[in-house]
C-alpha cells in the first residue's frame, strides 16, 4: 500500500493527531478517523499509533494514498468570493505572522454564506499565506453584529489564537466603540446590566433580566453633540469590559439613550440614511510588550457615512 508523507508546522506541535486529522480529512466523522489510526491508515514517522498521541517537533505524519484521493475529489479550489465589490485587501488593517485585524464593512456577516468574512479570510489564507501547519484553519476571535462595522480580528496561528483569546477573556484586550446615540447625552457613566438573549421568530434582542442574565460592563463617554433632523444626538465612546450580544445597544437603550435609528432597541427609524444605526469598534489596545509583537493600540476611524465624520 502506498503512503503519502508530510511534514508537520509548528501549530500541529503538542496537538493530539486525532484533531489534526479532523481538519486534514474534515468529511470524515471522528469514529471513522479513529478506525483509519487504528488500522494503521494514518501513522506516524511509519509506524502505527494511538489517537491520542501529542505530535513532536520532526514527527512525520504518513497517510494511505486513496484516502488523499477521496479528499482531493471533495476540496474544490480555492476562491475568493466577494460581494458588492468587496475586496479582502483593502480591508487589512494590520497583518503579521499571528493574527489579522481588518475593518469589516456595515452590512457583512461574520459567518453565514460563501460571502461571510470568515470564508473569505480563509481562501486568502489559502491563497497567500505560507503555512505547512496539517491542522490550523483561521478564524474570527471575536464577534461583531452584521450592521456593526470596524476592527475584527483573525486568527493567523494557533499561538495567536490561543494568545488573543485569553487575553480578551482576562479583559487585558481593551475594545472602545463609537455610537450615535439619540438625545443629549452629556456626562460620562459607568453601566453595569445584567441581560440575556431573547429569540422569537428567528430574531435575537438581548433584555434586562436580574435573576438569569450575565453582566455586561460598559463605560459611555460623550464626545461631541449636534442636531439631526432637528433632533440631539450624541456621538459617544464605550469602554466594553465585557462582550455580551447587542452590549452597546441595549444598555444604551436600558439608561435613556438608544442607538439613532436602531429600532429593535426602541431607536427611532432613519429615512435616507446608508445605514439602519451607527456603531463602529474603533480601537483596539493590547499589552506593552506582548509575545505576538502588536502594536499598543489599533485604530481605525469610522468612515465618511458615519454621520459625525
Amino acid at each position: 500500500m502506498e503512503f503519502k508523507e508530510f511534514s508537520f508546522g509548528q501549530d500541529d506541535v503538542d496537538r493530539r493527531l486525532d484533531r489534526i486529522i479532523r481538519r486534514f480529512l474534515p468529511d470524515s466523522p471522528l469514529s471513522e478517523i479513529y478506525s483509519l489510526i487504528r488500522k494503521g491508515l494514518i501513522r506516524i514517522n511509519g509506524k502505527k499509533t494511538k489517537e491520542n498521541y501529542h505530535i513532536c517537533n520532526g514527527d512525520i505524519l504518513n497517510v494511505a494514498g486513496f484516502l488523499l484521493e477521496k479528499k482531493i475529489e471533495k476540496t474544490p479550489a480555492p476562491s475568493v468570493p466577494g460581494k458588492k465589490g468587496l475586496e479582502l485587501e483593502n480591508l487589512i488593517v494590520f497583518r503579521n505572522e499571528h493574527l489579522l485585524v481588518i475593518n469589516k464593512p456595515y452590512d457583512i456577516t461574520v459567518h453565514g454564506d460563501e460571502t461571510s468574512l470568515d470564508v473569505q479570510v480563509k481562501n486568502w489564507f489559502e491563497a497567500n499565506i505560507q503555512n505547512n501547519s496539517l491542522s490550523f484553519r483561521p478564524g474570527p476571535l471575536h464577534r461583531l453584529d452584521r450592521k456593526t462595522t470596524g476592527l475584527l480580528v483573525f486568527s493567523l496561528s494557533n499561538s495567536g489564537a490561543r494568545w488573543f483569546t485569553e487575553n480578551i477573556e482576562n479583559h487585558v484586550i481593551r475594545k472602545s466603540y463609537m455610537g450615535i446615540m439619540q438625545g443629549k447625552f452629556t456626562e460620562e457613566e459607568y453601566w453595569e446590566d445584567k441581560i440575556c438573549k431573547k429569540e422569537a421568530q428567528g430574531f435575537v434582542t438581548v433584555e434586562k433580566d436580574e435573576l438569569n442574565g450575565k453582566t455586561a460592563l460598559t463605560r459611555a463617554i460623550p464626545l461631541k453633540h449636534q442636531k439631526f433632523q432637528e433632533k440631539d444626538i450624541t456621538l459617544t465612546q464605550y469602554d466594553i469590559e465585557t462582550g455580551r450580544t447587542h452590549q452597546i445597544r441595549a444598555q444604551s437603550s436600558l439608561h435613556g439613550f438608544p442607538l439613532l435609528g436602531d429600532t429593535a432597541y426602541e431607536g427611532k427609524p432613519l429615512k435616507n440614511q446608508s445605514r439602519d444605526f451607527y456603531l463602529h469598534a474603533w480601537k483596539l489596545t493590547f499589552p506593552r510588550d506582548n509575545p505576538l509583537n502588536l502594536p499598543e493600540t489599533l485604530i481605525c476611524p469610522p468612515s465618511k457615512d458615519f454621520l459625525f465624520v
